[in-house]
């Protein structure tokens, strides 16, 4: 009898052991899936774009790296379904890229941050488009990555209350030697700055007060993208971005 009350004692304080075991085992699991994941983290992750015809919106975020060391990274733009007029292009911490460049790599100092855009552009074409920025350390991908997530929609609807787009367009884009800016008189657009994607201003175009239409030179630039910022008396109205061909 005492023996088959040994056997049971023992067999309980394996049980308990066992289960104390498990349950250690998953919390540590749980601890390491929530640093790695916490390694790599976009902020914020999310965006809803409504976007009129005539223009284009871009999701503003940041990726952070929380570690302490410099990480390579690569981000792949994924696009989940989009009307087939619809472009988008990314921008990183080094630069913005053109439609045609779905993935990049860049570096990332330890504990530091950088920029992360996806612009979205409906060319005219209505409808609803579902995109997704994938950001991962390219020697660990599976434990370090994050995900910006951008849905976005464009109707006759969206985008009619935004003064700072409605009446204002430039063309053609890509620009080979002339990109032509017509805009409302109402808007008493006083000069047109072209800057590239570092922040440097290039040109500043004077623009009369008559004028609808103003032809800026790009023969010199280089390929790739750039800004343009629409003044009123000094005052900044409207962004636009174009790509040089």
């Amino acid at each position: 009898m005492k023996s088959e009350q040994c056997l049971y004692f023992y067999i309980k304080i394996i049980s308990f052991a066992m289960k104390t075991f498990t349950i250690l085992f998953f919390l540590v699991l749980s601890i390491l899936g929530l640093h790695a994941q916490s390694v790599l983290s976009i902020e914020p992750n999310s965006f809803n774009l409504e976007i009129a015809l005539d223009n284009r919106s871009t999701a503003s975020s940041y990726v952070f790296n929380n570690s302490s060391v410099t990480r390579t990274l690569r981000w792949v733009r994924i696009v989940e379904g989009a009307p087939l007029a619809w472009s988008s292009y990314v921008c990183d911490k080094n630069n913005c890229y053109l439609d045609s460049t779905n993935t990049q790599t860049f570096e990332l100092s330890g504990n530091g941050r950088g920029l992360l855009e996806l612009t979205v552009t409906p060319n005219g074409t209505e409808g609803t488009g579902n995109y997704r920025v994938l950001v991962y350390d390219i020697k660990d991908s599976a434990a370090v990555n994050a995900i910006l997530t951008v849905g976005a929609v464009s109707n006759n609807t969206t985008g009619i209350n935004n003064p700072k787009t409605k009446g204002i367009s430039i063309f053609p884009i890509p620009a080979k030697d002339v990109l032509n800016v017509s805009f409302d008189v109402a808007y008493n657009v006083s000069s047109i700055q072209v800057y590239n994607m570092v922040g440097q201003k290039l040109k500043t175009v004077a623009v009369s007060s008559s004028s609808k239409t103003v032809a800026i030179p790009v023969s010199a630039l280089n390929k790739g993208m750039y800004f343009i910022h629409i003044l009123s008396n000094g005052k900044d109205i409207a962004t636009q971005t174009f790509t040089k061909e």
